[in-house]
């Protein structure tokens, strides 16, 4: 009898191997175009871009891009964040910046980073995404406890009425 049990419980650790379990993320692959996707995304809106090569030095062989942007009229509430979010860090060859007169964005790359500029600017949306999602589950959650509240103190003076 042992032995069937462990034999069934081999056959359970077989088939029902423990895997990472997280919300499905886009893979990034190297054919990333930076412009599409900022101008996909409905956060932001694209105001300027500019790319430039180094004549000086043509071995480099190098192309500097800068994309301007500010946030979409939806998300200027979010603002502080997206600083905030900027600030923490960026990876190398990454230079993101508030410009406060402007009330823009400015992005600033080598075209050989796309890639990782790409899945930082993707980063940084995501967060803001699932910060949005906290929010209105949380005003729901606000929502329904006040509606609760409010059915207990009209039970309660129904009850203590009579």
């Amino acid at each position: 009898m042992a032995s069937q049990i462990s034999t069934q419980q081999a056959l359970v650790q077989e088939s029902f191997t423990f895997k990472g379990v997280s919300k499905r993320t886009k893979i990034l692959n190297t054919a990333v175009n930076v412009v599409d996707m900022i101008m996909a995304s409905e956060m932001v809106e694209l105001t300027g871009q500019g790319s430039f090569h180094f004549p000086n030095f043509p071995e480099a062989n190098k192309s500097f891009q800068v994309l301007y942007f500010k946030l979409a009229f939806d998300f200027e509430g979010l603002r502080g964040l997206f600083n905030g979010l900027i600030s923490i860090g960026q990876p190398k060859g990454v230079i993101l910046e508030f410009e406060r007169e402007l009330n823009s964005y400015t992005l600033k790359f080598y075209t050989a980073d796309k890639l990782s500029v790409a899945q930082y600017f993707a980063k940084i949306t995501k967060v803001i995404s699932e910060e949005i999602r906290f929010k209105s589950i949380l005003k729901q959650i606000i929502e329904n406890q006040k509606s609760f509240e409010a059915e207990g103190q009209l039970l309660r003076n129904e009850f203590f009425a009579k």
